[in-house]
């Protein structure tokens, strides 16, 4: 069965460090989100307009070296003047496999995707044929108008699309209940799982399995609980478009690179077939990654 993580951050350096790691737990390959921590969201370039440009270096030295082990996406902003550009240098570079965004960091970012702000990337990332993952944490509701006016452009929606779990949230959009003027965020909340779920009838759409022990309030391994929920996503989605990944680097819970690997693939509620394509073949192939 081959293993490939569908999303790890790491940099600077600490290239040889993760390639023994991968060595040590059989993972072929990673696609990796370079990020150098919460303090500078970088690495990068403050524009003029005070929007940090994202550049890639230790991943782009990565996935040159070793081309067959990394690969990368790219993080844009819409408010990059040169936003259209840089999708369509990803599109040329080889080792990069997708652009990535985050609207649901901020309130600002959030009301500009509901307005339908992001058009411009979709369609550019559509007209090169760039899959976009999308961290729209505990808002997938907004999702539904992209994936019917871009049913060409392939979707992944990042992190389960569930609320990010109390006490390790670093974003300022408020959360659901916020939103709907409950009570603040108490935590894990199966429930709104049901509005994730309501996406796989958008057939350009597929699901990154990763944060899951903490969005469901799961945490001790194996995460036994947490099987009947990805039976769900199985049984709604098909398996061939749900990815999981480790989320290495990014990963605020404690739990190690190992633990959150050995727990789905030593599974036995899921049959061979099914973790390879969970744990590799889909996004190998949503990417088209050879």
């Amino acid at each position: 069965m081959e293993i490939v993580d569908s999303q790890i951050h790491f940099g600077p350096g600490g290239i040889s460090e993760i390639l023994a790691a991968m060595d040590a737990l059989g993972i072929s390959a990673v696609l990796a989100d370079e990020f150098w921590g919460l303090d500078s969201w970088g690495p990068g370039d403050t524009l003029p307009n005070d929007i940090l440009r994202v550049t890639t270096p230790t991943v782009e030295l990565a996935s040159s070296q070793h081309p067959g082990r990394f690969s990368y996406v790219r993080r844009v902003d819409r408010n990059d003047p040169e936003v259209e550009s840089l999708i369509r240098m990803a599109a040329d570079a080889p080792g990069a496999r997708a652009i990535r965004i985050l609207p649901s960091l901020t309130s600002e970012e959030l009301s500009a995707f509901e307005l339908g702000e992001y058009d411009q990337i979709f369609s550019t990332a559509n007209s090169v044929g760039l899959p976009v993952f999308v961290y729209i944490a505990g808002h997938v509701d907004l999702m539904p108008r992209y994936l019917k006016a871009f049913p060409d452009l392939k979707f992944v929606v990042d992190h389960c699309g569930m609320p990010m779990e109390e006490g390790i949230s670093f974003l300022d959009a408020e959360t659901p209940e916020q939103a709907a003027g409950n009570a603040a965020h108490t935590g894990p909340d199966i429930r709104y799982f049901d509005n994730v779920l309501k996406l796989s009838v958008y057939p350009n759409v597929a699901l990154k399995w990763s944060h899951a022990q903490g969005m469901f309030g799961v945490r001790q391994y194996p995460f036994a609980d947490l099987f009947p929920v990805l039976r769900r996503a199985v049984e709604a989605f098909g398996v061939e478009r749900i990815m999981w990944a480790s989320d290495m680097g990014g990963n605020q819970t404690g739990e190690t690179w190992a633990e959150l690997l050995f727990y789905l693939r030593d599974s036995t509620d899921f049959t061979t077939t099914e973790k390879e394509w969970l744990l590799g073949k889909t996004v190998r192939t949503l990417l088209n990654w050879t």
